[in-house]
C-alpha cells in the first residue's frame, strides 16, 4: 500500500494506534502557518499567497505536517516490548529475503514489508535504470563534494532542525555519521538494479525509515524534552521533501520556466527520485509527475513552516561542516578535509546569502572560494570528459563500469551505515 489518503489523521492513527491514539492531531503546532511572514523567502508572491488561499488545501498540509511515516512507527513501537535486538534482527531479515523469509513475523513488519513489496502501476524501470545510470557517473566523481549542504539547509531552521539537536548529533563525529547513514542510501540508489526488491538501496531504505521512526516514536513519548504543540510530529513528511526530492523540484521548475514539459532525460530523473521517495515512505503528494504539482507542493511545505532560529542549530551547523569524512588521519586526508570544508562554506554562502550564512556561523575568507576552484576543477573536467567519451561507441560499458566501481569504493571507504540511533533510550539494551 501506499499513502494516499487526504485523511492523514485518521490513517496514523488506525495503522500505528500506538504512537497516535494519544496524540491530538488537529492542532496546528506553532511551526505550521498559514499566511507568508515578514521573514519569509517566498513573501509577496501572488502564486504562494493564492496556493495558500486554498483552505482545502493548506488544511492538508497541516495534516502532513503532523504526518510520520505510520507503518515503520508501528513497527519502531514495537521495540519496548519486542526489544531492539529481536525486532531488527527480525528487520534486517525482512529486507535481505522478504517478509515471507521471516519466521513468525509481527503483523506491523508485514504491513511494513508488504507497501514496499507491492510496487506501484506507475513505475517504469527503464527510467529509472537510466536516472541511475547518469546519476552514478555524477556520483563516481562527485560523490565526495556536495554531501553536506543538503544536511546544513535544514539547520536554517530551528523548527526541522530540532530532533538532531535533541538526539545529540551536536559533534563532527556524529554528524559524520548521520550523513554516512542518510546519504548512503542515495549513492547505493545509482548503482544497477538498487532500488529492486532486495537491492541495497531497497534495503537501506527501509532500515532509514524504521531509523528515523525510532527517533520519532522516542520523542513523541519525552513530553519534558519534546514540545509537541510547538513542533508537532518530529521529521514529519514536509521536512523530508528537501532531502528526497530536491532533483525533482529543480528540474520541475525548469521545466515550467521553459513550457515545454520534461525532457526524456528529466522524466527518468523524477521517476528515480520518486520511486526511492516511495521506498523512503511518503505520502502520494510528494510523488508526483507533473511539473506544476511537483512545484506547488515544494513551495506549499516552504510557504506553510514558520521560521525560527536556533543557537543549537548553528551547533549543528558547524559539526556537519567540520564532520571528518576522510578515511585517514594523514597528511594528504587531511589536507583535503581542510579543502572540503572551505568549499562547504563558500558554496552554503552563496546558496543561503551573507546574511544568513554569518548567522548560522558560517564565516567565509578568500581561501574558500580558492578551495571550492581546487574541489570543483577536477570534477567538473572529470564529469565533462566521461560524458562526452560516452559517446563513442563501445566506450559507454567501459565508463559505466567505472562509475561503478567508484561509486561502490566510496562506500567502502565511508563504512557500513548501522541505521539506528542510541537504542537505550528505548530501555532495551538487555533484550
Amino acid at each position: 500500500m501506499s499513502y494516499s489518503t487526504r485523511d492523514v489523521s485518521e490513517l496514523q492513527q488506525s495503522i500505528a494506534p500506538d504512537v497516535y491514539a494519544s496524540l491530538d492531531l488537529g492542532i496546528t503546532p506553532e511551526r505550521f502557518r498559514r499566511k507568508l511572514g515578514a521573514n519569509s523567502i517566498i513573501k509577496n508572491n501572488p502564486r504562494i499567497d493564492k496556493l495558500l488561499a486554498d483552505a482545502n488545501n493548506v488544511e492538508f498540509f497541516r495534516q502532513l505536517t503532523l504526518m510520520g511515516d505510520p507503518l515503520a512507527d508501528a513497527v519502531a513501537a514495537l521495540i519496548p516490548t519486542l526489544g531492539y535486538r529481536k525486532v531488527r534482527a527480525m528487520l534486517d531479515q525482512a529486507v535481505e529475503e522478504g517478509i515471507d523469509a521471516v519466521d513468525n513475523p509481527p503483523i506491523e513488519l508485514v504491513n511494513l514489508l508488504r507497501s514496499v513489496e507491492e510496487e506501484p502501476e506507475w513505475v517504469d524501470w527503464e527510467k529509472i535504470d537510466r536516472a541511475a545510470e547518469a546519476a552514478r557517473l555524477l556520483t563516481s566523481v562527485a560523490g565526495e563534494v556536495l554531501v553536506r549542504l543538503a544536511f546544513m539547509m535544514t539547520y536554517v531552521n530551528g523548527y526541522q532542525g530540532l530532533p538532531m539537536v535533541i538526539t545529540g548529533a551536536l559533534t563532527s563525529e556524529s554528524a559524520a555519521k548521520r550523513m554516512k547513514e542518510t546519504i548512503s542510501t542515495f549513492k547505493m540508489a545509482t548503482l544497477p538494479g538498487a532500488m529492486r526488491k532486495g537491492g541495497v538501496a531497497y534495503q537501506s531504505a527501509i532500515k532509514v525509515r524504521v531509523m528515523h521512526a525510532m527517533v520519532r516514536t522516542n520523542l513523541l513519548k519525552r513530553s519534558d524534552t519534546w514540545d509537541f504543540p510547538v513542533y508537532g510530529v518530529p521529521i514529519p513528511q514536509v521536512d523530508q521533501m528537501g532531502a528526497a526530492l530536491a532533483p525533482c523540484y529543480m528540474v520541475a521548475l525548469r521545466s515550467l520556466r521553459r513550457g515545454t514539459g520534461f525532457t526524456k532525460n528529466e522524466k527518468a530523473v523524477v521517476e528515480q527520485s520518486r520511486y526511492l521517495a516511495h521506498l523512503l515512505g511518503m505520502h502520494d503528494q510528494f510523488l508526483s509527475d507533473d511539473p506544476k504539482q511537483i512545484v506547488e507542493t515544494w513551495n506549499m511545505c516552504q510557504a506553510t513552516l514558520r521560521h525560527k532560529f536556533d543557537d543549537r542549530g548553528k551547533e549543528l551547523n558547524y559539526a556537519t561542516i567540520h564532520a571528518y569524512r576522510r578515511p585517514g588521519k594523514g597528511i594528504y586526508d587531511r589536507l583535503m578535509h581542510r579543502l572540503d570544508v572551505n568549499a562547504t562554506q563558500f558554496m552554503y554562502n552563496k546558496i543561503v546569502g551573507y546574511k544568513t550564512s554569518s548567522t548560522m556561523g558560517v564565516e567565509t575568507s578568500r581561501f574558500d572560494g580558492a578551495s571550492f576552484v581546487t574541489m570543483l576543477a577536477p570534477v567538473a573536467v572529470g564529469f565533462g570528459t566521461l560524458s562526452l567519451l560516452k559517446k563513442v561507441p563501445g566506450a559507454r560499458k567501459v565508463i559505466d563500469g567505472y562509475a561503478v566501481r567508484q561509486v561502490l569504493r566510496q562506500l567502502q571507504k565511508e563504512g557500513q551505515a548501522e541505521y539506528s540511533t542510541n537504542h537505550k533510550n528505548y530501555n532495551m539494551e538487555s533484550n
